[in-house]
C-alpha cells in the first residue's frame, strides 16, 4: 500500500508541476498578446481572455491537488 501511496504522490506532484509550466506559458503569451495589440481591441481582448483562463486553469489544478491530497489523508496516506 507504501507503494501506491509514493507513486499516486509523484504522480500528482509531476502533473502539478506540468500545469504550472503550462499556465504559465499561457499566460507570458496572453500578456505578449495584450502589449503588441497596438489599440486593436480584438487582439486585446485575446490577450486578457488568455490570461485569465491561464489563471483559471491554475486555480482548477490546484483544487484538483488540494481534493486528491485530503482523499488520499482520508484513506490512511
Amino acid at each position: 500500500m507504501e507503494a501506491i501511496n509514493t507513486l499516486f504522490t509523484n504522480l500528482l506532484n509531476i502533473g502539478l508541476g506540468a500545469a504550472v509550466t503550462v499556465a504559465a506559458f499561457f499566460l507570458m503569451w496572453g500578456a505578449f498578446v495584450y502589449m503588441s495589440a497596438a489599440g486593436s481591441p480584438h487582439q486585446m481582448e485575446r490577450g486578457k481572455s488568455a490570461m485569465v483562463n491561464a489563471i483559471a486553469g491554475l486555480v482548477i489544478v490546484l483544487s484538483a491537488r488540494i481534493i486528491a491530497g485530503m482523499i488520499q489523508s482520508s484513506l490512511g496516506g
